[in-house]
């Protein structure tokens, strides 16, 4: 594999990582040694970012960031398994989805549960678009793994440039307001159907207000961001 990221040389492993690794010590369940066998050819860990392989400083909480890159039977192979591989590994991780000459960059945005680092808690879900293997980029930036994880986040998902430290807020006000959004859909649709007066005025009320708490929350993001 190629150093599609262009990242230093010093942080390149690329070494394949057999799929049977995956089956022994992550208790894949049916569903998932299918998706296994059936939608992924290979995964190979591309690069280690840590402090031994950048100038950079780890923390107590994220002490390595691997990138693997998982060449795809299919385009649509279902994104859970990528979810579940990172559920189950003690690093921070970045996934090249990777289906021949295209490719995308997926990051599941994570944080531990407790101060035991023995399982995290997934947050967020966050994929690139499509783009030709030649047209990826990912850039490194920041002196330390949170600050470059958070950067990563940033890049993938399209929030991008942020304040240092905010953006675990930033990705909880994004489903917040994802949240609130879809209820005010639920409430507007109501509305127009209501074939009651009283009743019509009473949810648009209700259907106003709902807007005034969805900018609000528009606005709190973009002073995070």
């Amino acid at each position: 594999m190629d150093n599609i990221l262009h990242f230093p040389a010093g942080t390149i492993v690329d070494s394949v990582v057999p799929k049977t690794k995956f089956y022994r010590f992550m208790e894949v369940n049916p569903r998932m040694k299918s998706h296994f066998v059936n939608d992924v050819e290979s995964i190979r860990w591309l690069y280690k970012l840590s402090p031994d392989t950048l100038n950079v400083t780890a923390t107590e909480d994220m002490k390595e960031i691997e990138v693997f890159v998982a060449t795809l039977k299919e385009a649509d192979c279902p994104t859970d398994l990528f979810t579940f591989i990172d559920t189950h590994m003690p690093r921070h991780l970045v996934f090249i989805l990777l289906h021949n000459d295209n490719c995308m960059l997926l990051i599941n945005y994570k944080q531990w549960k407790d101060d035991t680092h023995t399982q995290f808690k997934m947050t967020q879900m966050f994929a690139s678009p499509w783009v030709s293997t030649t047209s990826l980029q990912l850039q490194i930036d920041g002196q330390s793994l949170p600050r470059i994880y958070d950067n990563f986040v940033a890049q993938i998902s399209g929030i991008g440039e942020h304040r240092a430290g905010s953006m675990e807020d930033i990705v909880a006000l994004r489903q917040q307001i994802a949240k609130q959004q879809d209820e005010l859909q639920k409430m507007e649709k109501r509305m127009r159907r209501e074939p009651q007066v009283d009743i019509q005025m009473q949810l648009h009320q209700q259907v106003k207000a709902k807007r005034r708490e969805v900018d609000n929350l528009r606005k709190k993001l973009e002073e995070l961001k």
